[in-house]
């Protein structure tokens, strides 16, 4: 065993038994005995803690007027349907909404098929990426039976920690400006969306896919080769400044995967320097190769070549580590045996090749699936035992380590807005923190 593999054995016994007392609700009383914790109320949010602010969200539709947008019966503009979580006044007569209520838009009949197009695959991402799947190293893919109806139903009900069209707060808030992955949708991130949102932010989610008539379970990211993704959200960004409660001297750009990917890539093309920080939940580079990675991601050859001049916004970066189950052969029997569970550190190796951008690599200590990132890849959760799913150790695991990111997030984008940093960033047990292309702050 080496060195790091023994270092590493304090920190995730360690990390274990924290996880373990979080996760089975154990508190002591005054007389330092055992108490099991009520459940929460929005089961999503595990351990979270809300913020000070009631939750508010809204949607709505805009379109982009440069570029035509055809599917079957819709032949218009390039619409994009946007999701608002902000701060609000409470109203005790309107009640909470549920998760299935973010799968669906104001609706206008103008939309026609395309519309309902988007909703069934919205539905269809739901049960293959956050039903339909097995986050055991090398687990097996899940089927769709009868238990998995029901955990569908079941999400779909679950309540969530915001309520439709409550009277806004009337302030200037900052502004977190969030960009889903490849094949996902607006809500793939609520319960981050809404947690900012009752720490004081306004939150902004669009889709940036559109049905694909030639895949009906699939969305295209383009819809014509003129234009481009960064295009797209720019539109996006430039409606969103225009909102009156957004103070545009605070915002924050949030991605996961090909989203992240994409605010880094705006960031080095755009002048105007939006936002004060970018903050990637794992654009999936982060533990390749140089040459893996320009093979896979040739948009990111400005980076790759040391061309980064304009890329001077700071990047916090989060990545896991991640574990592998190696199989060998049985020369007898000729079955597939376990031979043992190989862990893989992130490096940064292609970030590093850019020596412009100030970048925070913060890998997590433990293992987090790629979905687990973000809210989709944790839905299960609250379910994981009714329903006795094969991962549910795995699920509870990977749920407490997505609160941990959501609170270094919210912690990072607050201290980044006031233009401060805390050692709480740099010394923290669940995630390790190195800076590079900056003198590091410690005060």
């Amino acid at each position: 065993m080496t060195n790091q593999r023994k270092n590493l054995i304090p920190t995730l016994i360690t990390c274990m038994l924290i996880f373990f007392i979080h996760y089975h609700g154990f508190t002591k009383n005054a007389n330092n005995t055992i108490n099991i914790t009520n459940a929460k109320s929005f089961p999503q949010w595990g351990k979270l803690t809300k913020g000070k602010y009631t939750v508010g969200y809204k949607d709505t539709v805009i379109f982009k007027t440069d570029e035509q947008f055809s599917y079957h019966d819709y032949k218009g503009q390039k619409p994009f349907f946007i999701s608002i979580w902000y701060p609000a006044i409470d109203n005790k007569k309107i009640p909470f909404l549920h998760f299935k209520d973010y799968l669906e838009f104001t609706r206008k009949d103008s939309y026609g098929y395309m519309y309902d197009s988007l909703i069934n695959v919205f539905h269809h991402i739901l049960i293959k990426d956050g039903i339909c799947i097995n986050i055991k190293p090398g687990g097996e893919k899940v089927g769709f039976d009868e238990t998995h109806k029901r955990l569908y139903y079941s999400i779909l009900e679950t309540k969530v920690n915001a309520k439709r069209n409550l009277t806004e707060i009337k302030n200037k808030f900052p502004c977190v400006f969030y960009h889903h992955g490849a094949q996902s949708t607006p809500y793939d991130n609520n319960v981050f969306c809404e947690y900012m949102a009752s720490q004081g932010y306004i939150v902004i989610s669009s889709n940036y896919n559109l049905p694909n008539e030639g895949k009906p379970n699939e969305l295209t990211v383009s819809t014509n080769d003129k234009f481009d993704n960064i295009s797209d959200m720019e539109f996006v960004l430039k409606l969103t400044k225009k909102m009156p409660n957004i103070d545009t001297s605070s915002m924050v750009a949030v991605g996961h995967s090909w989203g992240a990917q994409t605010e880094i890539r705006f960031d080095n093309t755009n002048f105007s320097k939006s936002f004060k920080k970018i903050i990637s939940l794992h654009t999936t580079l982060e533990d390749k190769p140089l040459d893996l990675a320009k093979k896979w991601w040739p948009k990111f050859n400005y980076m790759f070549e040391n061309a980064c001049e304009n890329s001077t916004t700071p990047v916090v970066l989060f990545a896991p580590f991640q574990a592998f189950r190696l199989f060998d052969t049985d020369k007898i029997t000729g079955k597939k045996i376990f031979m043992k569970i190989d862990t893989i550190i992130p490096k940064y190796v292609p970030f590093r090749f850019n020596k412009t951008t100030p970048y925070t690599f913060i890998t997590v200590k433990h293992e987090v699936r790629h979905d687990g990132f973000i809210s989709l890849g944790n839905l299960r959760f609250p379910f994981c035992r009714k329903y006795h799913l094969v991962d549910r150790n795995e699920i509870i695991k990977q749920q407490f380590y997505y609160e941990q990111i959501i609170r270094l997030s919210e912690k990072i984008i607050t201290k980044s807005l006031n233009n401060t940093f805390s050692n709480e960033i740099l010394d923290n047990i669940y995630f390790t923190v190195e800076q590079y292309n900056q003198t590091p702050k410690t005060k």
